[in-house]
């Protein structure tokens, strides 16, 4: 990749660097030595707003802010024209993709530190940032403190909520602003994927099936969440499989295609024993798996709330965590080298204290059943959705579709 596709914003946002002799030109950095990169050649400390899509494989015009006015001799910076024409636009830019973010950062970080008598961050870390959201990690005296921008409003509002009323459920919230979307919140210990602790696990179930059988429904509908009854969702899941063009335009191979389709007689059955067995749709977090749950010293914590629904049958959520804890990928984590009965026990934990235990071969269909679901949701909300890298849109559908064409085994045989 040539550096002449680069641009460096100056920090008042209006100017940008150039070199009079043109750029170098330098190997295709990753993501996450974009940064290092421009650091090492030209000794500029910047901040990441957009990648161009270089951790898409997409060969596009990453963007940084110079978070200094000091430069080599050899680098200047010219003024954008007032139309913005020596710039080509980011069209539907989110605001942390934009020249000028990083004070607004700083200024909303700081000011939450100083409402809770904390002084400014020692250091401040991308950890993810594309245009669903940004995550920042900063240092605060030492402890980790976690800044989350979300195009998602709805998160926030239910974060708040959860943080009043559930508080033993989430890491510690020292802000949560539906004005600018922002969540802080103190770090609420170990991700839980990395912890070979078997109660770790087991306690993050119970403390889900809890949030699950306590949490205000209405409530939740109030600030927005979606209720995904099962039936309704059977219907989606079976209409979505039958259309062999939607599943192509996703992109999932044909011999998956034709494992799906084949096993929807199996899918409908499995999805009416379940209804059949009388749990009630229940409050939803949506995304439940062991990097959304942390292990610290006390319970269990959940994070990222941004899916969550006012009701769903409790087993998309239970589905979903066990499809990523037994993903063939995970087969090194601690606890999987450790516990060869892991699906065995977390299953238990989980029915336990849902209160039916009897439902474990149900559970173990509803891994697949969950992983049908997720596909059916982004489906609708991703497939005609158009971000700030051209050509490219989320890939949620066929990763989850491509779970779930490997859990088929899973369905009872259907006769006739």
């Amino acid at each position: 990749m040539s550096l002449s596709r680069l641009i460096i914003w100056h920090p008042d946002g209006v100017r940008v660097l150039r070199q009079a002799d043109g750029w170098p030109t330098l190997p295709v950095p990753q993501f996450a030595d974009l940064v290092a990169l421009v650091g090492s050649e030209w000794n500029l400390e910047t901040w990441l707003l957009h990648d161009g899509g270089l951790s898409f494989g997409v060969d596009g015009m990453p963007r940084l802010q110079s978070l200094s006015d000091t430069l080599p001799d050899d680098l200047t910076w010219a003024w954008v024209a007032e139309n913005g024409a020596a710039v080509p636009p980011l069209p539907g830019a989110q605001e942390w993709q934009r020249p000028g973010w990083f004070p607004i950062l700083k200024d909303r970080l700081d000011g939450v530190l100083a409402d809770h008598g904390l002084p400014v961050a020692d250091s401040l870390k991308h950890l993810s940032s594309n245009d669903l959201g940004t995550v920042i990690e900063a240092s605060v005296l030492g402890e980790a403190v976690f800044f989350k921008v979300t195009a998602h409003p709805r998160e926030v509002a239910v974060t708040a909520h959860l943080a009043q009323h559930h508080p033993a459920l989430l890491p510690p919230v020292l802000s949560a602003s539906p004005a600018t979307n922002t969540l802080v919140t103190r770090s609420g210990g170990t991700l839980l994927d990395g912890v070979g602790d078997i109660e770790a696990w087991t306690a993050a179930l119970r403390q889900l099936a809890q949030f699950q059988t306590t949490a205000d429904a209405s409530a939740l509908a109030v600030l927005g969440c979606p209720a995904w009854p099962l039936l309704e969702v059977a219907g989606r899941v079976d209409a979505f499989l039958a259309s062999t063009a939607t599943l192509t335009a996703w992109g999932l191979k044909p011999e998956k295609i034709a494992t799906l389709q084949a096993a929807r007689p199996a899918i409908r059955v499995s999805f009416e024993a379940l209804a059949a067995h009388g749990l009630p749709d229940l409050p939803a977090h949506g995304d439940a798996h062991p990097r959304n749950a942390l292990v610290g010293t006390g319970e269990s914590l959940w994070f990222d709330w941004s899916e969550a629904a006012s009701a769903a049958h409790p087993f998309m959520d239970a589905g979903w965590f066990l499809a990523f804890a037994l993903h063939p990928a995970r087969a090194n984590l601690p606890l999987r080298t450790m516990y060869p009965d892991l699906e065995f026990r977390l299953c238990a934990a989980f029915l336990n204290a849902l209160g039916c235990p009897e439902a474990s071969a149900l559970l173990s269909q509803s891994i697949l059943l969950a992983l049908l679901h997720r596909a059916v949701l982004y489906d609708a909300r991703f497939r005609d959705w158009q971000g700030t890298v051209p050509g490219w849109r989320p890939q949620y559908v066929p990763y989850y579709l491509g779970l779930a064409a490997r859990e088929v085994p899973r369905l009872p045989a259907v006769v006739g």
